[in-house]
Formats: structure tokens, C-alpha cells, sequence
């Protein structure tokens, strides 16, 4: 019978062992993580949330849109849209139309993040200066087109 107890106290200390180097590893690679997406988020930050050109763009066009096409909203905005990361991040900015909406988005994946258009097409951080240009210039196309449409 005493071997029964020395077998049990094995097993459960060698369960506890193994536990605590899930938690301590599973707590190395969110650290590992957490630093590689503050990476990301700051450069989201200057170049999208924080920059004053791009939203004095975003403006610009939303109203221009509601100069030539008054009976349609246009309206753009940033917000949270990935409320299950566990970083507080507003990682996407949407353009909104009459008849939909493009995105940019943060997409925060450790090392394989990335910047997201319209789900479309995947852009690299070092990227977002082209992503943001192609976003612009896909909500031009996209007003073009829809107004080529109604006008038929």
C-alpha cells in the first residue's frame, strides 16, 4: 500500500511540474508577443491614429464627397474592432458610403501582423505608408464607381 502512495505523489508532482512550465512558458511567449505587437501598434499609431495628414485627407475627401453628392452620408472613423486582443488598440479607421464601407486594419498576429486592406490585401508594418495611400485611392475608386453607377 505504500507504494501506492509514493507511485500517487510521482504522478501528481510530475503533473504539478509540468503545469508550471506550461504557465511559465505560456507567460514567455505573451511577453514575447506583447513587445512584438507594441512594435506594431506604435507605428499604427504615428502613421494612421496620431496622423494629422491622413485624417486632414480622410476629411478632405468625405467632404468633397458630401459637396458633390449631398443626398448620400459619407463619414469615416477609427475604432476598436478586434475586442478579443488582449492590447486596447483602435485598429481599424472605415470609410463609410452610401453603399458599404472600406477598411484598414491592424492585424495583430505576434510575427506574422500586418496591415489589412478592405481584407483584400495584406501590407507589411514597414508598409503603411503605401497601405494608407492605397486606401485613399481605393475610396476615390470606389466613389467614382458608385456614382458612375447611380448615374446611368
Amino acid at each position: 500500500m505504500k507504494s501506492l502512495g509514493i507511485k500517487l505523489k510521482e504522478i501528481e508532482n510530475k503533473i504539478n511540474l509540468e503545469k508550471s512550465k506550461k504557465i511559465k512558458r505560456d507567460k514567455r511567449i505573451d511577453q514575447r508577443e506583447k513587445k512584438i505587437h507594441l512594435k506594431y501598434i506604435k507605428a499604427w499609431n504615428s502613421g494612421v491614429l496620431n496622423n494629422k495628414t491622413f485624417i486632414n485627407n480622410l476629411n478632405m475627401i468625405c467632404n468633397k464627397f458630401k459637396k458633390i453628392d449631398s443626398k448620400n452620408n459619407y463619414s469615416w472613423m477609427f475604432y476598436a474592432a478586434d475586442i478579443s486582443s488582449r492590447e486596447r488598440v483602435k485598429d481599424k479607421v472605415a470609410f463609410y458610403f452610401n453603399y458599404g464601407h472600406i477598411d484598414l486594419q491592424l492585424s495583430l498576429s505576434g510575427l506574422y501582423s500586418r496591415v489589412s486592406l478592405d481584407g483584400v490585401q495584406d501590407y507589411k508594418i514597414e508598409q503603411l505608408k503605401e497601405a494608407k495611400q492605397e486606401y485613399l485611392n481605393l475610396i476615390l475608386e470606389t466613389f467614382k464607381s458608385q456614382n458612375e453607377y447611380l448615374n446611368q
